[in-house]
């Protein structure tokens, strides 16, 4: 019995390290993008939201050519007139020990 209390106890802790969501409201303080795939977002307020990632620094890796467009347009467009975002994200860093991110959203002012 207490093999079975254990095991389920490692898969609930096991889950809860691997956690997906909307961040918190952040402002987007810079941003650049590469040859690559890659977009790199930093923003001013923000806590690690994957384990052991950098708290202001995030990175969105486009599946393709449009995703990365529309994502790099929202970036650009929250720069531009100051808006907050939200990232979706996964307990998963990427390069650099940055946080990853698949999706965003503006929220309205």
């Amino acid at each position: 019995m207490k093999k079975i209390f254990g095991l389920l106890a490692l898969v609930c802790v096991s889950e809860l390290s691997h956690a997906s969501g909307w961040t918190a409201a952040m402002t987007i303080t810079q941003a650049f993008t590469e040859e690559s795939d890659m977009i790199v977002i930093y923003v001013s307020n923000s806590t690690p939201y994957g384990t052991g990632c950098d708290p202001g620094s995030w990175i969105f890796t486009g599946s393709t050519d449009a995703r990365r467009g529309r994502v790099w347009a929202t970036v650009l467009s929250a720069l531009a007139t100051g808006q907050k975002v939200q990232f979706w994200y996964s307990d998963t860093c990427s390069a650099w020990s940055y946080n990853s991110l698949s999706s965003i959203r503006i929220l309205a002012p």
